[in-house]
């Protein structure tokens, strides 16, 4: 990302990551704008790569994926190969809603959204126990979302 952002970048983003979804004369009055000045601002900000795309944050249960899973996975080797064939077949699986890799004593931290346990065990089985360069993983079933 190129360019300094200023106290008013700043304001519009903290807005947005509350609610992307206002429109450009909510947005400019709560960040004491005009529109005009605020659309440019946004424009900017996404030219710039300080936004980097808009989504829905969608309730899992409404995709009939009603159980989330935390997974934390220990690698055998961390090269740059391993690790785009591990993230390649992560692109590949409609349950994982978010891929961190991560430093420290895990190499990737992942949320997904599956329908059940049986789903778990199949997304499990496919990413897991079949990749060699898995070490071992955790699961933390989420018993609700609090933020």
């Amino acid at each position: 990302m190129d360019g300094k952002l200023d106290q008013i970048d700043h304001r519009i983003l903290g807005i947005l990551r509350e609610n992307a979804d206002l429109p450009n004369k909510v947005l400019a009055d709560q960040a004491g704008l005009s529109p005009s000045a605020c659309l440019r601002r946004v424009k900017h900000l996404k030219k710039i790569g300080a936004i980097q795309r808009i989504v829905a944050v969608v309730d899992p249960d409404c995709i009939e994926r009603c159980l989330t899973v935390v997974v934390t996975v220990k690698f055998e080797r961390h090269g740059p190969q391993r690790r785009k064939k591990f993230f390649d077949q992560l692109k590949k699986e409609k349950a994982v809603a978010q891929c961190y890799m991560v430093a420290g004593e895990f190499g990737s931290v992942l949320i997904l959204n599956v329908v059940d346990m049986d789903d778990y065990t199949q997304i499990a089985d496919r990413l897991f126990h079949a990749d060699d360069n898995v070490a071992a993983f955790t699961s933390h079933m989420v018993m609700s979302t609090l933020k």
